[in-house]
Protein backbone atom coordinates (compact mmCIF):
# COMPACT_ATOMS: atom_id res chain seq x y z
CA UNK A 1 0.00 0.00 0.00
CA UNK A 2 1.16 3.29 -0.87
CA UNK A 3 1.06 5.93 2.01
CA UNK A 4 -0.38 9.13 1.42
CA UNK A 5 2.06 11.91 1.76
CA UNK A 6 0.96 14.21 4.93
CA UNK A 7 0.79 17.97 2.73
CA UNK A 8 3.32 20.42 3.59
CA UNK A 9 2.95 24.02 3.09
CA UNK A 10 6.70 25.64 2.88
CA UNK A 11 7.44 29.00 3.83
CA UNK A 12 9.07 31.60 1.26
CA UNK A 13 12.31 31.21 2.46
CA UNK A 14 12.15 27.19 1.73
CA UNK A 15 11.31 27.84 -1.28
CA UNK A 16 13.69 30.33 -2.16
CA UNK A 17 16.09 27.56 -0.91
CA UNK A 18 14.70 24.74 -2.74
CA UNK A 19 15.80 27.51 -5.92
CA UNK A 20 18.81 27.71 -4.59
CA UNK A 21 19.70 24.24 -4.46
CA UNK A 22 17.78 23.54 -7.88
CA UNK A 23 20.03 26.09 -9.36
CA UNK A 24 23.37 24.36 -7.86
CA UNK A 25 22.38 21.47 -10.07
CA UNK A 26 20.63 19.11 -7.26
CA UNK A 27 18.42 16.37 -8.79
CA UNK A 28 14.20 17.24 -8.54
CA UNK A 29 14.34 13.33 -6.93
CA UNK A 30 16.89 14.65 -3.67
CA UNK A 31 15.04 17.81 -3.37
CA UNK A 32 11.35 16.09 -4.01
CA UNK A 33 13.07 13.40 -0.73
CA UNK A 34 15.09 16.62 1.34
CA UNK A 35 12.24 18.45 1.67
CA UNK A 36 9.42 15.82 2.01
CA UNK A 37 7.20 17.09 -1.41
CA UNK A 38 6.42 15.78 -4.51
CA UNK A 39 8.50 16.04 -7.80
CA UNK A 40 5.46 18.29 -9.57
CA UNK A 41 5.70 20.96 -6.37
CA UNK A 42 9.77 21.40 -6.88
CA UNK A 43 9.26 22.01 -10.23
CA UNK A 44 6.53 24.42 -9.55
CA UNK A 45 8.65 25.96 -7.14
CA UNK A 46 11.58 26.48 -9.40
CA UNK A 47 9.18 27.50 -12.49
CA UNK A 48 8.01 30.77 -10.41
CA UNK A 49 11.12 31.73 -9.25
CA UNK A 50 11.02 35.25 -10.18
CA UNK A 51 7.47 35.43 -8.61
CA UNK A 52 9.66 34.53 -5.63
CA UNK A 53 12.40 36.67 -5.60
CA UNK A 54 10.11 40.01 -6.59
CA UNK A 55 7.90 39.84 -3.58
CA UNK A 56 10.70 39.36 -1.11
CA UNK A 57 12.61 42.38 -2.81
CA UNK A 58 9.13 44.29 -3.20
CA UNK A 59 8.51 43.15 0.92
CA UNK A 60 12.00 44.88 1.64
CA UNK A 61 12.53 42.51 4.41
CA UNK A 62 13.51 38.71 4.22
CA UNK A 63 12.23 38.47 8.00
CA UNK A 64 9.39 37.26 7.76
CA UNK A 65 9.59 34.61 4.61
CA UNK A 66 10.52 32.15 7.18
CA UNK A 67 6.87 32.62 7.95
CA UNK A 68 5.04 33.74 4.88
CA UNK A 69 3.76 30.72 3.17
CA UNK A 70 2.27 32.35 0.22
CA UNK A 71 3.83 35.69 -2.17
CA UNK A 72 0.19 37.00 -0.97
CA UNK A 73 0.39 40.69 0.23
CA UNK A 74 -1.78 42.88 1.87
CA UNK A 75 -5.25 43.06 1.23
CA UNK A 76 -4.66 46.53 0.72
CA UNK A 77 -1.73 46.59 -1.82
CA UNK A 78 -2.09 50.13 -3.44
CA UNK A 79 -2.52 51.55 0.81
CA UNK A 80 0.73 49.60 1.91
CA UNK A 81 2.82 50.49 -1.44
CA UNK A 82 2.35 54.10 -0.61
CA UNK A 83 2.22 54.13 3.58
CA UNK A 84 5.74 52.50 3.47
CA UNK A 85 7.12 54.88 0.81
CA UNK A 86 6.12 57.79 2.99
CA UNK A 87 7.41 55.61 5.79
CA UNK A 88 11.12 55.34 3.94
CA UNK A 89 10.88 58.79 3.05
CA UNK A 90 10.55 60.09 6.68
CA UNK A 91 13.42 57.17 7.80
CA UNK A 92 15.99 58.52 5.44
CA UNK A 93 15.36 62.74 6.55
CA UNK A 94 15.55 61.11 10.00
CA UNK A 95 11.81 61.86 11.04
CA UNK A 96 11.21 60.04 14.09
CA UNK A 97 8.09 57.94 12.52
CA UNK A 98 5.48 57.02 15.69
CA UNK A 99 2.86 54.29 15.85
CA UNK A 100 -0.12 56.65 16.06
CA UNK A 101 1.46 58.99 13.23
CA UNK A 102 1.73 56.05 10.94
CA UNK A 103 -1.53 54.77 11.42
CA UNK A 104 -3.12 58.70 10.76
CA UNK A 105 -1.16 58.50 7.57
CA UNK A 106 -2.63 55.33 6.61
CA UNK A 107 -5.89 56.49 7.29
CA UNK A 108 -5.01 59.54 4.62
CA UNK A 109 -4.02 57.71 2.10
CA UNK A 110 -7.05 55.29 2.13
CA UNK A 111 -8.60 58.78 1.34
CA UNK A 112 -6.70 60.29 -1.10
CA UNK A 113 -6.55 56.84 -3.19
CA UNK A 114 -10.06 57.00 -2.68
CA UNK A 115 -9.96 53.33 -1.60
CA UNK A 116 -13.67 51.90 -2.12
CA UNK A 117 -13.44 49.26 1.14
CA UNK A 118 -13.84 50.31 4.42
CA UNK A 119 -10.36 49.89 6.22
CA UNK A 120 -9.63 49.80 9.64
CA UNK A 121 -6.20 51.35 10.86
CA UNK A 122 -5.69 49.07 13.66
CA UNK A 123 -3.15 48.04 16.28
CA UNK A 124 -3.77 44.27 14.45
CA UNK A 125 -3.11 46.06 10.58
CA UNK A 126 0.11 47.93 12.25
CA UNK A 127 1.89 45.03 13.68
CA UNK A 128 0.97 43.05 10.23
CA UNK A 129 2.24 46.58 8.37
CA UNK A 130 5.55 46.15 10.32
CA UNK A 131 6.38 42.25 9.75
CA UNK A 132 5.53 42.82 5.89
CA UNK A 133 8.39 45.39 5.82
CA UNK A 134 11.16 44.03 8.63
CA UNK A 135 10.51 47.47 10.48
CA UNK A 136 11.81 47.53 14.53
CA UNK A 137 8.90 48.58 16.82
CA UNK A 138 7.86 51.86 16.12
CA UNK A 139 8.32 54.82 18.99
CA UNK A 140 5.07 55.22 21.07
CA UNK A 141 5.78 58.83 21.31
CA UNK A 142 7.95 59.71 18.31
CA UNK A 143 10.32 61.51 20.25
CA UNK A 144 13.06 63.24 18.49
CA UNK A 145 15.55 61.87 17.93
CA UNK A 146 19.05 62.46 19.10
CA UNK A 147 21.45 65.54 18.06
CA UNK A 148 23.73 64.90 15.29
CA UNK A 149 26.94 65.25 17.41
CA UNK A 150 26.23 63.16 20.05
CA UNK A 151 24.82 60.62 17.89
CA UNK A 152 27.82 60.36 15.60
CA UNK A 153 29.80 60.25 18.52
CA UNK A 154 28.04 57.17 19.83
CA UNK A 155 28.20 55.54 16.25
CA UNK A 156 31.88 55.64 16.04
CA UNK A 157 32.08 53.31 19.01
CA UNK A 158 29.28 50.69 17.54
CA UNK A 159 31.18 51.07 14.66
CA UNK A 160 34.29 50.17 16.49
CA UNK A 161 32.86 46.76 18.22
CA UNK A 162 30.96 45.95 14.73
CA UNK A 163 34.18 45.95 13.37
CA UNK A 164 36.27 44.23 16.36
CA UNK A 165 32.84 41.32 16.69
CA UNK A 166 33.94 40.67 12.62
CA UNK A 167 37.78 41.28 13.18
CA UNK A 168 37.60 43.20 9.55
CA UNK A 169 40.28 45.22 8.12
CA UNK A 170 40.30 48.21 6.36
CA UNK A 171 40.45 46.61 2.95
CA UNK A 172 37.46 44.36 4.23
CA UNK A 173 34.99 47.54 5.34
CA UNK A 174 33.16 49.31 1.98
CA UNK A 175 30.92 52.14 1.50
CA UNK A 176 28.59 52.68 -1.57
CA UNK A 177 26.48 56.41 -2.10
CA UNK A 178 24.66 56.74 -5.20
CA UNK A 179 24.47 60.66 -6.82
CA UNK A 180 22.34 61.93 -9.45
CA UNK A 181 24.55 63.34 -12.29
CA UNK A 182 24.34 65.82 -14.93
CA UNK A 183 25.93 65.07 -17.89
CA UNK A 184 25.71 67.26 -20.03
CA UNK A 185 25.96 70.35 -17.23
CA UNK A 186 27.49 73.46 -17.78
CA UNK A 187 26.83 77.15 -16.89
CA UNK A 188 23.49 78.27 -17.70
CA UNK A 189 23.19 74.57 -19.08
CA UNK A 190 21.23 71.66 -17.09
CA UNK A 191 20.47 68.46 -19.60
CA UNK A 192 20.24 65.04 -19.09
CA UNK A 193 20.59 63.29 -16.09
CA UNK A 194 21.93 59.70 -14.61
CA UNK A 195 22.50 58.01 -11.21
CA UNK A 196 25.95 57.26 -10.41
CA UNK A 197 26.88 54.18 -7.82
CA UNK A 198 30.51 54.77 -6.22
CA UNK A 199 31.51 51.55 -4.22
CA UNK A 200 35.44 51.43 -2.38
CA UNK A 201 36.82 50.40 0.47
CA UNK A 202 38.49 51.68 3.66
CA UNK A 203 41.97 51.24 2.31
CA UNK A 204 41.27 52.81 -1.42
CA UNK A 205 42.77 49.26 -2.71
CA UNK A 206 39.80 48.04 -4.18
CA UNK A 207 37.17 50.70 -6.27
CA UNK A 208 34.52 48.77 -7.37
CA UNK A 209 33.27 49.53 -11.09
CA UNK A 210 30.84 52.17 -11.15
CA UNK A 211 26.89 51.67 -11.92
CA UNK A 212 25.32 53.74 -14.14
CA UNK A 213 21.67 54.35 -14.64
CA UNK A 214 20.15 55.96 -17.63
CA UNK A 215 16.12 55.97 -19.13
CA UNK A 216 17.27 54.28 -21.83
CA UNK A 217 17.08 50.22 -21.95
CA UNK A 218 19.24 50.57 -25.17
CA UNK A 219 21.17 53.71 -25.67
CA UNK A 220 21.78 54.31 -29.53
CA UNK A 221 24.82 55.53 -29.01
CA UNK A 222 25.67 51.64 -27.23
CA UNK A 223 24.29 49.85 -30.15
CA UNK A 224 26.81 47.22 -30.85
CA UNK A 225 29.05 47.48 -27.53
CA UNK A 226 29.85 44.45 -25.84
CA UNK A 227 28.40 45.13 -22.47
CA UNK A 228 30.90 42.05 -20.89
CA UNK A 229 33.86 44.37 -21.29
CA UNK A 230 32.11 47.40 -21.08
CA UNK A 231 33.78 50.04 -17.81
CA UNK A 232 30.77 50.30 -15.76
CA UNK A 233 27.79 48.51 -15.13
CA UNK A 234 24.64 49.44 -16.85
CA UNK A 235 21.47 49.82 -15.89
CA UNK A 236 17.83 51.60 -16.85
CA UNK A 237 15.01 52.67 -14.64
CA UNK A 238 12.08 55.07 -16.90
CA UNK A 239 13.31 57.84 -14.48
CA UNK A 240 17.41 57.06 -14.43
CA UNK A 241 16.54 57.07 -10.44
CA UNK A 242 18.38 54.03 -8.24
CA UNK A 243 15.17 51.57 -7.07
CA UNK A 244 15.66 48.54 -4.75
CA UNK A 245 15.66 45.60 -6.93
CA UNK A 246 18.24 47.09 -9.29
CA UNK A 247 20.53 47.37 -5.87
CA UNK A 248 19.91 44.07 -5.04
CA UNK A 249 20.77 42.59 -7.97
CA UNK A 250 23.86 45.10 -8.27
CA UNK A 251 24.46 43.63 -4.71
CA UNK A 252 24.27 39.97 -5.18
CA UNK A 253 25.58 39.64 -9.37
CA UNK A 254 28.22 41.97 -8.67
CA UNK A 255 29.58 43.29 -5.23
CA UNK A 256 29.46 40.03 -3.41
CA UNK A 257 31.81 38.72 -6.66
CA UNK A 258 34.23 41.34 -7.03
CA UNK A 259 34.55 41.69 -2.74
CA UNK A 260 35.07 37.47 -2.54
CA UNK A 261 38.22 37.73 -5.19
CA UNK A 262 39.96 40.89 -3.55
CA UNK A 263 39.57 40.04 -0.40
CA UNK A 264 40.94 36.39 -1.73
CA UNK A 265 44.07 38.49 -3.40
CA UNK A 266 44.59 39.11 -0.08
CA UNK A 267 44.76 36.41 1.62
CA UNK A 268 42.15 37.30 4.26
CA UNK A 269 38.97 35.81 5.59
CA UNK A 270 36.31 35.27 3.23
CA UNK A 271 34.12 38.70 5.28
CA UNK A 272 33.14 42.08 4.60
CA UNK A 273 30.78 44.53 5.59
CA UNK A 274 29.18 47.06 2.80
CA UNK A 275 28.05 50.10 4.54
CA UNK A 276 25.22 52.40 3.38
CA UNK A 277 22.68 55.21 4.39
CA UNK A 278 18.95 54.44 4.87
CA UNK A 279 17.97 55.87 1.10
CA UNK A 280 14.17 54.41 0.01
CA UNK A 281 16.55 52.64 -2.44
CA UNK A 282 17.87 50.31 -0.13
CA UNK A 283 16.90 47.18 0.65
CA UNK A 284 16.95 46.21 4.02
CA UNK A 285 19.81 44.65 5.87
CA UNK A 286 17.64 41.51 6.22
CA UNK A 287 18.18 41.01 2.50
CA UNK A 288 21.53 42.47 1.77
CA UNK A 289 23.31 39.06 2.73
CA UNK A 290 24.98 36.45 1.58
CA UNK A 291 23.69 32.67 2.90
CA UNK A 292 26.38 32.31 4.91
CA UNK A 293 26.10 36.02 6.58
CA UNK A 294 30.11 36.51 6.04
CA UNK A 295 29.11 39.20 3.42
CA UNK A 296 26.32 41.81 4.69
CA UNK A 297 25.53 45.50 5.09
CA UNK A 298 24.71 47.92 8.07
CA UNK A 299 23.15 50.93 7.91
CA UNK A 300 24.18 54.20 9.39
CA UNK A 301 21.93 56.01 11.62
CA UNK A 302 19.77 59.00 9.84
CA UNK A 303 20.78 61.40 11.79
CA UNK A 304 24.42 60.70 11.28
CA UNK A 305 24.48 60.19 7.47
CA UNK A 306 25.93 63.47 6.15
CA UNK A 307 28.64 63.77 8.81
CA UNK A 308 30.38 60.07 9.11
CA UNK A 309 29.28 58.04 5.78
CA UNK A 310 32.62 58.12 3.83
CA UNK A 311 30.90 58.60 0.74
CA UNK A 312 29.55 62.32 1.75
CA UNK A 313 33.18 63.19 3.14
CA UNK A 314 34.49 64.47 0.07
CA UNK A 315 34.69 61.37 -2.62
CA UNK A 316 31.61 62.39 -4.40
CA UNK A 317 32.76 65.55 -4.91
CA UNK A 318 35.91 65.07 -5.91
CA UNK A 319 34.84 62.20 -8.44
CA UNK A 320 32.20 64.87 -10.06
CA UNK A 321 35.21 67.57 -10.04
CA UNK A 322 36.74 65.24 -12.33
CA UNK A 323 34.30 64.68 -14.33
CA UNK A 324 33.24 68.58 -15.27
CA UNK A 325 37.07 68.92 -15.88
CA UNK A 326 36.64 66.03 -18.59
CA UNK A 327 33.60 67.68 -19.64
CA UNK A 328 35.37 71.13 -20.45
CA UNK A 329 38.59 69.42 -22.13
CA UNK A 330 35.74 67.77 -24.47
CA UNK A 331 33.85 71.60 -25.35
CA UNK A 332 37.74 72.93 -25.79
CA UNK A 333 38.80 69.89 -28.20
CA UNK A 334 35.62 71.39 -30.11
CA UNK A 335 37.33 74.95 -30.28
CA UNK A 336 34.69 75.75 -27.36
CA UNK A 337 32.06 75.09 -30.03
CA UNK A 338 29.01 74.14 -27.40
CA UNK A 339 26.31 73.85 -30.55
CA UNK A 340 29.07 70.83 -32.03
CA UNK A 341 29.55 69.34 -28.57
CA UNK A 342 26.04 69.10 -27.51
CA UNK A 343 25.72 67.01 -31.17
CA UNK A 344 28.48 64.75 -30.71
CA UNK A 345 28.43 64.10 -26.87
CA UNK A 346 27.07 61.16 -25.75
CA UNK A 347 25.76 58.68 -22.74
CA UNK A 348 28.66 56.62 -24.09
CA UNK A 349 31.32 59.36 -24.18
CA UNK A 350 29.84 60.23 -20.47
CA UNK A 351 30.13 56.74 -19.55
CA UNK A 352 33.56 56.43 -20.11
CA UNK A 353 34.48 59.84 -18.89
CA UNK A 354 33.00 58.68 -15.60
CA UNK A 355 34.98 55.88 -15.53
CA UNK A 356 38.28 57.33 -16.06
CA UNK A 357 37.38 59.90 -13.50
CA UNK A 358 36.57 57.27 -11.18
CA UNK A 359 40.01 55.25 -12.16
CA UNK A 360 42.01 58.17 -11.36
CA UNK A 361 40.65 59.15 -7.84
CA UNK A 362 43.90 59.16 -5.72
CA UNK A 363 43.55 56.28 -3.23
CA UNK A 364 44.69 58.73 -0.07
CA UNK A 365 41.01 60.39 -1.03
CA UNK A 366 39.29 57.39 -0.45
CA UNK A 367 41.19 56.87 3.34
CA UNK A 368 40.82 60.35 4.48
CA UNK A 369 37.34 60.26 4.04
CA UNK A 370 37.24 57.40 6.77
CA UNK A 371 38.53 59.08 9.03
CA UNK A 372 35.69 60.45 11.14
CA UNK A 373 34.17 57.53 11.52
CA UNK A 374 36.89 54.87 11.63
CA UNK A 375 40.19 56.97 12.81
CA UNK A 376 42.36 54.06 12.61
CA UNK A 377 42.02 53.84 8.89
CA UNK A 378 45.12 56.06 8.32
CA UNK A 379 47.39 54.30 10.57
CA UNK A 380 46.65 51.13 9.31
CA UNK A 381 48.19 51.97 5.70
CA UNK A 382 51.43 51.96 5.08
CA UNK A 383 53.67 54.17 2.50
CA UNK A 384 51.18 57.35 1.79
CA UNK A 385 52.35 58.87 -1.05
CA UNK A 386 51.75 62.95 -0.86
CA UNK A 387 51.39 63.65 -3.76
CA UNK A 388 48.48 61.54 -4.08
CA UNK A 389 46.77 64.03 -2.42
CA UNK A 390 46.78 66.80 -5.37
CA UNK A 391 42.91 66.50 -6.61
CA UNK A 392 40.78 68.63 -8.54
CA UNK A 393 39.95 72.09 -7.55
CA UNK A 394 37.20 74.84 -7.90
CA UNK A 395 39.75 77.36 -8.83
CA UNK A 396 41.71 75.28 -11.94
CA UNK A 397 38.16 74.57 -13.09
CA UNK A 398 37.02 77.74 -12.97
CA UNK A 399 40.34 78.53 -15.15
CA UNK A 400 39.16 75.89 -17.32
CA UNK A 401 35.93 77.20 -17.78
CA UNK A 402 36.89 80.79 -18.60
CA UNK A 403 38.56 79.68 -21.68
CA UNK A 404 35.29 78.30 -23.52
CA UNK A 405 33.75 80.64 -25.71
CA UNK A 406 31.00 82.71 -24.24
CA UNK A 407 32.02 81.75 -20.44
CA UNK A 408 35.00 84.40 -20.54
CA UNK A 409 33.72 86.81 -17.61
CA UNK A 410 31.33 83.95 -15.85
CA UNK A 411 33.57 83.63 -12.38
CA UNK A 412 30.97 83.91 -10.20
CA UNK A 413 28.06 81.91 -12.00
CA UNK A 414 30.83 78.92 -12.52
CA UNK A 415 31.57 78.77 -8.78
CA UNK A 416 27.73 78.44 -8.16
CA UNK A 417 27.82 75.92 -11.39
CA UNK A 418 30.53 73.46 -9.58
CA UNK A 419 29.17 73.19 -6.28
CA UNK A 420 25.39 72.83 -6.76
CA UNK A 421 25.01 69.95 -7.73
CA UNK A 422 27.94 67.95 -5.62
CA UNK A 423 24.19 66.75 -3.51
CA UNK A 424 22.01 65.16 -6.00
CA UNK A 425 20.44 62.33 -4.54
CA UNK A 426 20.73 59.25 -6.72
CA UNK A 427 16.55 58.07 -5.63
CA UNK A 428 13.51 59.57 -5.92
CA UNK A 429 12.45 62.18 -3.25
CA UNK A 430 8.71 61.90 -3.04
CA UNK A 431 6.37 64.59 -1.44
CA UNK A 432 2.42 62.44 -0.15
CA UNK A 433 0.88 63.82 -3.40
CA UNK A 434 3.71 62.06 -5.48
CA UNK A 435 3.29 58.90 -3.21
CA UNK A 436 -0.79 59.12 -3.64
CA UNK A 437 -0.66 59.31 -7.29
CA UNK A 438 1.90 56.50 -7.69
CA UNK A 439 0.24 54.54 -5.62
CA UNK A 440 -2.91 54.94 -7.30
CA UNK A 441 -0.93 53.83 -10.76
CA UNK A 442 0.86 51.23 -9.14
CA UNK A 443 1.04 49.37 -12.64
CA UNK A 444 4.42 49.31 -14.01
CA UNK A 445 5.25 52.44 -15.95
CA UNK A 446 5.68 51.79 -19.92
CA UNK A 447 9.66 51.10 -20.68
CA UNK A 448 11.12 54.71 -22.79
CA UNK A 449 11.80 54.45 -26.38
CA UNK A 450 15.36 52.92 -26.79
CA UNK A 451 16.66 55.69 -28.52
CA UNK A 452 18.70 58.28 -27.00
CA UNK A 453 16.60 61.29 -27.98
CA UNK A 454 19.06 63.99 -27.75
CA UNK A 455 21.65 62.20 -30.29
CA UNK A 456 22.04 62.25 -33.46
CA UNK A 457 24.16 59.52 -34.56
CA UNK A 458 24.71 57.71 -37.75
CA UNK A 459 23.85 54.56 -38.57
CA UNK A 460 26.29 51.81 -36.90
CA UNK A 461 29.28 51.20 -38.88
CA UNK A 462 30.54 47.96 -39.13
CA UNK A 463 34.73 48.61 -38.96
CA UNK A 464 36.96 46.00 -40.54
CA UNK A 465 39.73 43.90 -38.50
CA UNK A 466 42.04 45.42 -41.75
CA UNK A 467 41.26 48.73 -40.48
CA UNK A 468 41.57 48.47 -37.27
CA UNK A 469 44.95 46.61 -37.63
CA UNK A 470 45.96 49.66 -39.80
CA UNK A 471 44.89 52.24 -36.98
CA UNK A 472 46.83 50.20 -34.22
CA UNK A 473 49.91 50.48 -36.60
CA UNK A 474 49.76 53.75 -36.65
CA UNK A 475 48.75 54.67 -33.12
CA UNK A 476 51.96 52.90 -31.90
CA UNK A 477 54.31 54.57 -34.43
CA UNK A 478 53.06 58.03 -33.60
CA UNK A 479 53.55 57.34 -29.58
CA UNK A 480 57.11 56.21 -30.49
CA UNK A 481 57.91 59.21 -32.39
CA UNK A 482 56.41 62.07 -30.17
CA UNK A 483 59.22 63.50 -27.93
CA UNK A 484 56.02 63.81 -24.83
CA UNK A 485 55.16 60.21 -25.13
CA UNK A 486 54.66 58.31 -22.20
CA UNK A 487 56.46 54.70 -23.30
CA UNK A 488 54.73 53.11 -20.11
CA UNK A 489 51.32 53.08 -22.84
CA UNK A 490 53.77 51.04 -25.62
CA UNK A 491 52.95 47.39 -23.91
CA UNK A 492 49.44 48.18 -23.92
CA UNK A 493 49.24 49.32 -27.41
CA UNK A 494 51.01 46.48 -28.53
CA UNK A 495 49.04 44.14 -26.53
CA UNK A 496 46.05 45.01 -27.96
CA UNK A 497 47.64 45.04 -31.70
CA UNK A 498 48.32 41.39 -31.29
CA UNK A 499 45.28 40.58 -30.07
CA UNK A 500 43.55 42.28 -33.35
CA UNK A 501 46.15 40.53 -35.24
CA UNK A 502 45.58 37.01 -34.02
CA UNK A 503 41.84 37.37 -34.19
CA UNK A 504 42.54 38.76 -37.88
CA UNK A 505 44.32 35.28 -38.80
CA UNK A 506 41.80 33.01 -37.10
CA UNK A 507 39.17 34.52 -39.14
CA UNK A 508 41.17 34.65 -42.40
CA UNK A 509 41.84 30.83 -41.03
CA UNK A 510 38.55 30.01 -41.08
CA UNK A 511 37.31 31.66 -43.98
CA UNK A 512 40.26 29.24 -46.40
CA UNK A 513 38.68 26.58 -44.73
CA UNK A 514 34.90 27.39 -44.84
CA UNK A 515 36.35 28.22 -49.23
CA UNK A 516 38.62 24.93 -49.33
CA UNK A 517 35.46 22.42 -48.17
CA UNK A 518 32.85 24.73 -50.34
CA UNK A 519 35.15 23.69 -53.57
CA UNK A 520 35.37 19.94 -52.66
CA UNK A 521 31.91 19.42 -51.69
Amino acid sequence: LSVKRKRVVLSIATKLQIVECAENRESIAKLSSEFNIGNQTVRDIVRKKDELYKFVTSSDTFNGTSAHKTTKGSKFDDLDIAVFEWFKQKHTKGCPVSGPLLLNKAKWFHCEIKIPEPFAASQGWLQCFESRHGIRQLDIEGEKLRGDSDAAALYVTEFKRLVKAHDLSPDQLYNADETGLYWKALPSKTLERITVLACTNASGSHKLKLVCIGKSKNPRSLKGTQMRNFPVLYYNQTKAWMNREIFKDCFFKHFVPAVRDHIRSKNLPQRAVLLLDNAPSHPSENVLKTSDDQIFVAYLPPNVTSLMQPMNQGILEAFKHRYRKSLLCSVLEEDGDLREFYKKWTIKDTIFSCSESWDNMPNLTFRKSWRKLFPDVMDSVENVNDSESQEITVASLLEEIQNVNGFEDVDRESREWLLSYNDQPGYQVKDDDATTVEAKSSAELPEESNDDTVEDKPSEKKVSLAEVLNCAETLIDFVEQEADSNFSDIPTLSKLHMSIKLKRCKNTKQRLLSDFFKKTS
